[in-house]
């Protein structure tokens, strides 16, 4: 009974534990209830959210896909623009340069008229200062004859006056002649006293080298004799002296000897000793200076002659250069006097040379004058008779008046083409374009009327062009999630 019993208990208490678990896993299972909902819930709420994202991407691709295309034609749009206002430029650029082709073309014409206008009052004046030429001509005509008859008379006059200083010219000549054999005399007594001149100075030379010479012997012979005199009374003494001296000498060499060997002897203790000399007394000395200064008397006695001597010889070879100065002053005065009358002579021949081509200068002046005096005569004689017949003056006249009604119908037909080409400029002032017209202009709700944009005008794209045809519209891909 017991053991029943505990086995009840025992099995009472598995059977808790199992009711204990199975309320256990009843929670659970509702916890994971619970969980699924809520799981599912979420992944409903994900789906929704991918289905707007896979729509909203979808959205996005389709405008990103639009946009493309729409830049693309934008693009080509752009292109077509930019074609468009090159073309306008190229045409704006033609028109400038059409405009400027006929300014300058005007101003051409404008200048040609002003140029031809200048050129007709020139000749007209041309022709007034001809006419003013031809009479003052005529004036300087009748001029040059009077010219002509005084030259004529003044040809008179220079003729005798030539006459008279050609007889001139041959006397002066004639002097001339005379004047040159002096002058070639006294050239010969000229040179022959400078020759004579010559052979003074080098005689005089020759004999200054000889008195100089001369006086060195005379010098020298009396030193000489005066030496010999003093010396004469002392030679017996001076034999003396010469005996005393030999002797002398012979005992200094004697003594020199003895001293060499002492000094050449080793064994000699004394070798050396005080030198014996004698000082010379104030009388030696006095008698010394008496003996030079005789010899400086002697001296200035000999420079004193020689100096004599040299004022003698420079005196007479100091006349003898006068004498010959004087000579040269001669001859130089006559030779100046004989260049001062050729220098006139000269000076009168040219001048007669330039007076006599003067006169031929005036001659074929006046001859000229006179063929040129004639031919204007009879020019005028035929421009008178011709004007009388009723003809223009000359044939040059004729053309140049030709000339003048040619140039006059130029300038006005340059005119009336000038009045056209304004009056089509004038008609032509709008120019005339293909382009199509843009509107510069809306119209507000309040008012009614058109208003002008003004500078923000709305760009108007132009219409598509055939190279469209080559662009391929972009097709839209589907977006695969």
């Amino acid at each position: 009974r017991d053991r029943v019993a505990l086995s009840i208990a025992q099995k009472l208490a598995k059977v808790k534990e199992v009711e204990l678990a199975a309320r256990i896993k009843e929670v659970e299972l509702a916890e994971l209830k619970k969980i699924r909902r809520e799981t599912l819930r979420r992944i409903k709420d994900f789906e929704k959210l991918y289905n707007l994202v896979k729509n909203q991407r979808n959205k996005f691709v389709n405008l990103i896909q639009a946009s493309h295309q729409s830049i693309t034609e934008m693009k080509d749009k752009s292109k077509i623009l930019s074609n468009e206002l090159d073309i306008l430029h190229s045409e704006v650029h033609m028109k400038d340069k059409l405009l400027g082709q006929s300014r300058s073309q005007h101003a051409t014409a404008v200048t040609e008229r002003d140029s031809l206008r200048i050129e007709l009052g020139k000749f007209g004046a041309t022709f007034r200062d001809k006419q003013s030429v031809v009479d003052e001509q005529i004036a300087e005509v009748d001029k040059m004859n009077a010219i002509i008859n005084t030259t004529e008379k003044e040809m008179l006059k220079l003729r005798k006056q030539y006459e008279v200083v050609i007889e001139a010219r041959n006397h002066t000549g004639i002097l001339l002649i005379d004047r040159n054999d002096e002058l070639c005399i006294l050239y010969e007594k000229s040179n022959i006293q400078e020759e004579v001149l010559k052979g003074g100075e080098l005689e005089l030379k020759r004999r200054e080298d000889e008195m100089r010479i001369l006086r060195l012997e005379v010098a020298e012979l009396q030193r000489s004799i005066a030496v010999a005199v003093k010396v004469v009374p002392q030679i017996p003494a001076l034999d003396e002296d010469v005996a005393r001296l030999q002797k002398a000498l012979l005992e200094t060499r004697r003594e020199a000897e003895a001293l060499s060997l002492a000094l050449e002897n080793p064994a000699n203790q004394s070798r050396w000793r005080l030198l014996e000399g004698k000082i010379p007394d104030k009388e030696e000395l006095s008698a010394r200076i008496q003996q030079l200064e005789e010899r400086l008397n002697d001296k200035k006695e000999a420079l004193l002659e020689k100096e004599l001597i040299l004022e003698e010889v420079t005196s007479l070879s100091d006349k003898l250069r006068k004498q010959a100065a004087e000579g040269r002053q001669d001859t130089l005065e006559l030779a100046q006097k004989v260049n001062e009358y050729q220098s006139r002579l000269r000076a009168a021949t040219r001048k007669i040379m330039a007076t006599v081509s003067e006169l031929s200068m005036y001659q074929a002046t006046s001859l000229k004058l006179g063929a040129e005096k004639e031919e204007l005569a009879t020019q005028v004689s035929v421009a008178a008779q011709r004007a009388e017949a009723g003809l223009p003056p000359t044939e040059e006249a004729e053309r140049e008046w030709v000339r003048l009604l040619r140039e006059e119908a130029t300038v006005r037909e340059l005119a009336t083409m000038r009045e056209e080409e304004m009056a089509a400029a004038d008609a032509n002032a709008l120019v005339a374009s293909a382009a199509e017209p843009r509107p510069n202009a809306y119209i507000p709700e309040d008012i009614g009327i058109p208003k002008p944009y003004g500078a923000f005008s709305p760009f108007k794209p132009s219409e598509a062009g055939s190279t469209m045809r080559h662009v391929r519209k972009p097709q839209p891909k589907e977006i695969v999630i």
